[in-house]
């Protein structure tokens, strides 16, 4: 049965079905409104009868037919036009009549009542019967109650005036309910879905795996919309041809490089060295294809043999199966032959695939993995070093050495990798060995499989020409940052809720790691960093030589690929075809691509410690270390490109993690661009704290400050952590303020943070609080003189001396602040008093 589908839509995507849905609620709320202002000018079941439209979409959805339904609509549409012709003509008759009963005439008001009773007044007949026929109203009483409103107060002289003014106003009230209800009907209709429609599924379906046309089906987000706040994007320094800020490929005991330096003009880059050189020890990669690798010829034999000439046996045989591909797996994993189980393969290309698509897989790629693992000699010509704690080291490979590494993982040939255990050699390792990626059977796993499977198809079609470096960064304690004494002001911010880490091209893309690489990407984890991990497979190799993270390292990788479009999130994951990377190359052959690993604190059992000064601090030192300037980089420092880092199940706060990339960027000289993946509360949060904070001069030492202070309570949920953070800034008097305080430039092209914002409207809270008296005056002389003192929060004032005096709060003030934001809902705004100066 087919599987497949060419219909996918970028990952970032998945936010648009809830933006629709908010859309078609706000229309259905807007309509709900607007249907309640003209049930307060059409008769009760008249009203009821009008708004039968608007009914559930189960109830729209049961009615006998098609035809019946529409008949239905036409009939309340038609009834709908009727009343509000007849309110309208009662409206003027009402209105002529409030003019004559200005009359002192008692006899000629007497007859207008008369009339007007006799006309269906909107007092004298309310009801209406099932069968549309009018009833009798209130009678008498009701004109005794007209009469009482109706007594003319003012000056017969005026009534010809009035009445024309009153017939005006009738006019506007008829104009005004026609397009109240004219919009309501279309709101109506649009809410209603139509009986006759096909439901279609929302399931995604992943693409032909093996397309003969390379294409990128990725479709661009949000091109029209203005989703983002902050400095543009644009303005942000990325890696390019004329600012290349990474380190140089020279071998130094610091930087192993195995590819034969200067490169070759064309192909891949050649192996360093030129022959094969055995390396055995705890400080390299323990290599198959090495003669100290040995295997027991048979299962109950004393013979050993070179592990590797049973591999090399095994992967010449034809596996036309995925049974016969498990057995040669096996052959050369004996002691795992009960434990090891190839399910998820074989659902994969038994069940998800096509027939056709599994034959080209058994017929084509996989003897070309099986080639392409088998050319390790060739290719890695010296066992990687192990990237270990506490030591700053780098290692650079060719995409081919990666890709015949890789290879090999897939056979799982890698020795003493399979081991469980705290003592086993590599327990502080990753495993790398693809075995537990075979077994699973969820969805999520298999899509992962489709990525891993085509980077695989695509590599042994085109060999791949770049380098990869990897580099392992320590931050020894004497290096770390005083991060209370640091005066940096903060760095520019872009805030965006549309778009993807990896598509942040030219910037250092943060991967929200584990502290074992790659996470659960083998298993069945599919959430950022493992999405990142198969989009870009070449990630996967950094499991085989990088020891778990310790709290003051990162790993940096430069030069990777993308090859898979990925759509979804986690259950939601496909894979969404092939990706054509177009990134181009520095002078050693990386692609200007550059990928930091940082790893958070797991918060999932207590989510409040994170407050603590002792996890802030781990937090800041961690994301230093990735964010921190590389060894030897020339250029100016890229900007950050993160997002909730250690947000999700990890349970840490966005906004206080936000402010720890922020403060981090900021003492490593870089800026920041923030992907809050479709949440625009958080966006906008974050827009208004970094203004409030800019236009403040908030230090990154004053901003830990706070950070700690609010985590000191020891009683902190998160609820109030920016209100704190505003009261205890903006009632702060900084003693470090002196006379070479300068002024904070205004951020260019910078996006209101509400569309219905008007000028000089304050932009966040402390705005409303401004001090009276002379420092007021002060402060209003200085913005005629200086215009950049514009940029200054509303809360601070700068003195003829240039130093700043900051406000406290009063009951005062806070009365102010209510009055104020009376008048704004009133849709006025006169100069207060505490604005005048």
């Amino acid at each position: 049965m087919p599987s497949t589908s060419k219909g996918c839509k970028k990952r970032g995507e998945e936010i648009s079905p809830t933006r629709e849905s908010n859309s078609n609620s706000s229309q259905v709320i807007e309509s709900n409104i607007e249907c309640i202002d003209l049930e307060s000018s059409l008769p009760d079941k008249q009203t009821a009868i009008n708004m039968q439209p608007t009914g559930t979409k189960k109830q729209q959805e049961d009615s006998p037919s098609r035809e019946h339904q529409k008949s239905i609509e036409n009939h309340s549409n038609k009834e709908m036009e009727k009343n509000i012709e007849k309110t309208s003509s009662r409206d003027l008759e009402k209105g002529q009549l409030e003019m004559r009963h200005k009359r002192k005439n008692k006899d000629e008001y007497d007859e207008v009542m008369e009339k007007y009773e006799s006309g269906g007044g909107r007092e004298g007949r309310r009801s209406t019967d099932n069968k549309g026929n009018e009833g009798k109203g209130q009678g008498n009483a009701s004109s005794h109650k007209l009469y009482k409103k109706v007594t003319p107060r003012k000056s017969p002289k005026k009534s010809t005036q009035m009445e024309k003014n009153e017939h005006e106003k009738c006019k506007e009230a008829y104009n005004l309910r026609s397009i109240l209800a004219s919009a309501a009907e279309r709101r109506i209709k649009a809410t209603v879905p139509s009986s006759s429609k096909a439901v279609t599924s929302t399931h995604q379906l992943s693409p032909d795996l093996f397309e003969d046309e390379e294409t990128d089906n990725r479709t661009k987000m949000g091109e029209q919309e203005v989703h983002w706040r902050g400095s543009p994007l644009s303005s942000l320094t990325r890696l390019s041809s004329t600012n290349l800020n990474l380190p140089p490929v020279s071998p130094s005991p610091t930087h192993t490089v195995l590819v034969k330096l200067p490169l070759s003009t064309s192909g891949p880059a050649l192996p360093h060295p030129t022959s094969y050189t055995d390396v055995w020890d705890q400080h390299h990669v323990r290599m198959p294809c090495s003669p100290k690798s040995q295997y027991p010829l048979s299962k109950n034999s004393d013979v050993i043999v070179s592990r590797w000439s049973v591999i090399c046996q095994a992967l010449c045989r034809d596996m036309n199966s995925v049974e016969d591909f498990q057995k040669v797996v096996l052959e050369y994993n004996t002691r795992y032959a009960s434990k090891w189980k190839f399910r998820g393969l074989q659902y994969l290309l038994e069940r998800e695939l096509e027939e056709e698509e599994s034959e080209l897989f058994f017929h084509n790629t996989l003897p070309a993995i099986a080639s392409l693992a088998l050319r390790l000699p060739q290719l890695v010509t010296q066992a990687p070093p192990l990237l270990t704690k506490h030591a700053t080291h780098s290692v650079t490979l060719s995409q081919l050495q990666i890709a015949s590494l890789l290879a090999n993982a897939f056979f799982c040939t890698f020795p003493r990798r399979n081991a469980k255990g705290s003592e086993t050699e590599y327990a502080s390792y990753p495993d790398i060995n693809f075995n537990r990626l075979f077994f699973h059977k969820e969805k999520r796993a298999l899509e992962k499989l489709k990525c891993i499977i085509n980077y695989f198809r695509r590599v042994t079609i085109k060999e791949p020409t770049g380098n990869v470096t990897f580099t392992r960064q320590h931050i020894s304690t004497s290096d770390l940052p005083s991060w209370l004494s640091c005066t940096n002001l903060l760095p520019r911010l872009h805030v965006d809720t549309v778009g993807l880490i990896e598509e942040a091209e030219g910037l250092l893309q943060v991967d929200f790691a584990n502290k074992f690489l790659g996470g659960g990407v083998l298993g069945l984890g599919c959430v950022q960093e493992e999405i990142r991990f198969v989009l870009s497979p070449e990630l996967l190799i950094s499991r085989l030589f990088t020891q778990v993270l310790d709290n003051t390292e990162a790993l940096i990788i430069t030069g990777v690929e993308e090859f898979n479009i990925g759509n979804g999130y986690s259950s939601t994951f496909i894979w969404g075809g092939s990706c054509q990377d177009t990134t181009p190359k520095d002078l050693w052959g990386r692609r200007l691509c550059q990928v930091t690993a940082i790893d958070a604190v797991h918060f999932t059992k207590q989510p409040q410690i994170q407050y603590r000064e002792s996890f802030i601090k781990r937090e800041l030192n961690k994301a230093y270390a990735g964010f921190r300037v590389l060894d030897k980089s020339t250029g100016a420092p890229i900007a950050v490109a993160t997002g909730n880092w250690g947000c999700g199940a990890f349970r840490g706060n966005p906004r206080l993690k936000a402010l720890i990339q922020l403060a981090a960027c900021a003492y490593a000289g870089r800026d920041l661009a923030y992907f809050t993946f479709g949440d625009e509360k958080l966006r906008d949060d974050l827009v208004t704290m970094y203004i409030f904070l800019k236009e403040n001069n908030v230090t990154v030492g004053a901003l830990v400050q706070v950070l700690n202070q609010h985590g000191a309570r020891g009683t902190s949920d998160g609820s109030d952590f920016f209100h704190y953070i505003y009261h205890s800034l903006g009632a702060y008097d900084s003693d470090t303020d002196s006379e070479t305080t300068t002024t904070t430039k205004p951020l260019e092209n910078d996006v209101p943070l509400s569309s219905h914002n008007t000028r000089g409207c304050p932009r966040v809270i402390s705005d409303y609080f401004k001090r009276s008296g002379p420092s007021t005056s002060r402060s209003s002389s200085t913005s005629h003189k200086n215009p950049q003192s514009k940029s200054l929060s509303q809360s601070s004032y700068v003195t003829e001396d240039g130093a700043a005096i900051k406000d406290s709060l009063s009951e005062e003030k806070i009365l102010q602040v209510l009055s104020e934001c009376d008048r704004l809902i009133e849709g006025s705004r006169p100069v207060s008093p505490m604005r005048q100066s």
